[in-house]
């Protein structure tokens, strides 16, 4: 039987069957929005499992979510209430960082492009041997 020592761990239980079984968390990610240890979580899920194991097996087999930025709830809210203001700030973030992935890969492809044909028309190897010489 689940018997927190604080507040806070029973908030953090609660979340963390939340996110596990409503929003279709794995156990590390659960983790690590919570920061949390794993094995703290998976704890917790098995005995929520044993003590209630009619509604774990319901929440198991209905089809999961996946969680959208806007409904994760940051500590700092109010009783549960969303920063609009930082998951704005966050998307922003996360397009920021797309586009600069891509064009990283963009960047990459015409560098490898730009040896095969450098080692095509002079006809010697630029790139580095597998292995290194004993």
């Amino acid at each position: 039987m689940f018997k927190p020592h604080t507040k806070k761990q029973e908030e953090n239980y609660d979340k963390a069957i939340t996110l596990y079984y409503e929003q279709g968390f794995s156990s590390n990610k659960t983790a690590k929005v919570l920061g949390l240890g794993r094995s703290t979580i998976d704890r917790w899920i098995a005995i929520f499992a044993k003590e209630n194991p009619r509604v774990a097996s319901i929440m198991k087999r209905q089809p999961k979510q996946m969680c959208k930025p806007e409904v994760i709830v940051n500590d700092g809210a109010k009783d549960g209430q969303e920063l609009p203001g930082d998951v704005q700030s966050l998307q922003e973030e996360l397009r920021r960082l797309r586009k600069q992935l891509t064009e990283a890969e963009i960047k990459a492809e015409a560098y490898d492009e730009l040896i095969n044909v450098a080692e095509a028309k002079f006809g010697i190897q630029i790139r580095k041997k597998v292995g290194a010489k004993q």
